[in-house]
């Protein structure tokens, strides 16, 4: 016999799971990208700013010369790629919410 709670417990995980899946930045909305030794800045085309903090900031560190890219060609998700002479690493950052 199946617990109604443990039915409860699994839709809200599925449901928060598309949530979560859902929470990305459209590319076109974006002015400008600023990075911070500890977070990563979105200027929006409507003059607001949102700030997601990484998650390991010592592999976020963005020097003069290296590129960055995001997976996906259209929106922005939680995670983007610095690429460097020796190869590439992978910064992820959390938590994106509007500070101005």
């Amino acid at each position: 016999m199946v617990k109604p709670l443990g039915v409860v417990a699994m839709l809200t995980l599925l449901i928060s799971g598309q949530a979560l899946a859902d929470d990305h930045i459209s590319k076109d909305d974006v002015k400008q990208i600023t990075f911070t030794k500890k977070s990563i800045i979105f200027r929006m085309n409507d003059d607001t700013y949102l700030r997601g903090d990484y998650i390991r900031p010592h592999a976020c560190d963005i020097q003069k010369g290296q590129r960055y890219a995001f997976r996906n060609p259209n929106r922005i998700g939680n995670e983007f790629m610095i690429m460097h002479r020796e190869g590439f690493r992978t910064c992820e950052f959390r938590e994106v919410r509007r500070i101005a």
